[in-house]
């Protein structure tokens, strides 16, 4: 099967290859992309094709899957790419493209390949990166370089799983895992791109620590010194998970004495991915699908490690980070440049307190009144909203956080990683 779905992307690239292309459609669609406005994109694609050089319509396509999650389809794509066409892209263009292939392969958990594909875009087009660019790639290697050997993680789901849920004083979602002999509640959190462990719980779970050290950026905008541990088995729930991989903090990075709360551990997004279809009642229970359900709602994608949601604010079209691990809905420092004027007019500047692994920080933010906004049909009012002024790099180039005052204000939440689509039930 996947030899011929590589024959048919072939084929098509050379039925096209004789179309004209045209330099400025292919800029305009790659901005669109550079923005990740992957809805836009997915329609400019359709319609404008014809347009583009195949290397640039095949490129874009390999991201188009790729933030939609079909990272097989992205990995054929990019094979016929850099095998049929790779001189029509320049170096810039090839780094993101190896970028692109190393998240399909880490998703799948293919930690060998998806280590070399990383390390080709630093040996091969390094010079295309910025100083920065170019150390958050070094840190991705030398997080995925330690699992090489480790085999793909794996959760059986034959039938559906109904996994007890509660909330902390902090409103996040908890539930128990199982490991060694011993219990823990972790924090459930789409916002965290690895799943996360204290030293202290990792030994009493029984986790594997490896010896290599890495920096891990925080929601603080710091960064935290970690290690890497995989888990053999644990159990979520009655849910079986094997070789889950953890990012392995000391205890006083996951400590927050000023507010008297301690985190053991974080199951993050990788594990949440492999789910593919969760629904979350509120404050009782979360159920895990033997088999996802098909929706009209196309409202989700990924960037790398990331959910994203395309929602409506005040009328205008937004994209969210989905991050179940932050109480609140906060608009971005590029929200707040896009709409500057009327935020700095409308709304009340204040200092807060921010906190994440690593410690807390204060900044000045803005706080907007009776925020309307619409996310896959519905619809709800936020009594008041803060403004991010700073830049945060876990933010990316998104409007904000979809927090949980939002994905907690309906009865039930599914989230579906295969058909992409988040919903907000009654």
């Amino acid at each position: 099967m996947k030899k011929v779905a590589a024959f048919l992307l072939l084929a098509l690239s050379l039925v096209a290859c004789t179309s004209k292309s045209n330099p400025e459609t292919e800029r305009m669609l790659l901005q669109v992309l550079e923005q990740k406005d992957f809805f836009r994109l997915e329609t400019l694609l359709k319609n404008k094709r014809a347009e583009l050089s195949q290397g640039t319509a095949l490129y874009i396509e390999a991201h188009l899957q790729n933030a939609f999650n079909r990272t097989e389809q992205s990995l054929q794509t990019l094979d016929v790419l850099f095998n049929h066409h790779a001189p029509s892209l320049n170096d810039t263009l090839c780094c993101a493209a190896f970028q692109v292939k190393y998240d399909n392969l880490y998703k799948q958990g293919r930690y060998s390949e998806a280590a070399e594909a990383l390390k080709t875009a630093m040996d091969s087009y390094a010079h295309t990166l910025s100083s920065v660019g170019l150390s958050n790639l070094q840190e991705m290697y030398k997080a995925v370089e330690p699992l090489k050997a480790i085999p793909p993680q794996k959760m059986n789901i034959t039938a559906d799983v109904t996994i007890p849920i509660r909330r902390n004083q902090f409103n996040h979602v908890m539930m128990p895992v199982r490991g060694n002999g011993t219990s823990e509640d972790f924090v459930f959190d789409s916002g965290a791109m690895l799943s996360t462990i204290s030293e202290s719980c990792a030994r009493r779970l029984g986790i594997r620590v490896m010896d290599a050290v890495l920096n891990v950026g925080n929601s603080t905008g710091s960064t935290v010194q970690s290690k890497v541990g995989v888990a053999d088995s644990l159990r979520i729930g009655d849910l079986l998970v094997e070789n889950i991989a953890f990012l392995v903090l000391p205890d006083v990075m996951l400590s927050f004495p000023q507010v008297g709360y301690v985190i053991h551990g974080i199951i993050g997004f990788p594990v949440m991915y492999q789910m593919k279809e969760v629904t979350i009642c509120k404050d009782k229970s979360m159920t895990v699908a033997a088999r996802p359900a098909k929706r009209n709602s196309h409202n989700l994608f990924l960037d790398g490690l990331s959910p994203f949601v395309r929602c409506e604010a005040a009328g205008d079209t937004v994209f969210f980070h989905m991050d179940m691990g932050a109480n609140t809905t906060e608009f971005s420092e590029k929200y707040f440049a896009t709409h500057k004027d009327d935020i700095t007019k409308n709304a009340r500047l204040k200092k807060v307190k921010r906190g994440g692994a690593g410690g807390i920080v204060e900044e000045e933010v803005y706080e907007l009144d009776n925020v309307l906004l619409k996310i896959g049909g519905r619809e709800l009012t936020l009594p008041t909203a803060t403004v991010l002024t700073n830049k945060l790099s876990y933010l990316g180039g998104s409007d904000g956080t979809l927090g949980q005052d939002v994905l907690m204000h309906f009865n039930k939440l599914v989230l579906n990683f295969e058909n992409m689509y988040l919903s907000l039930e009654d």
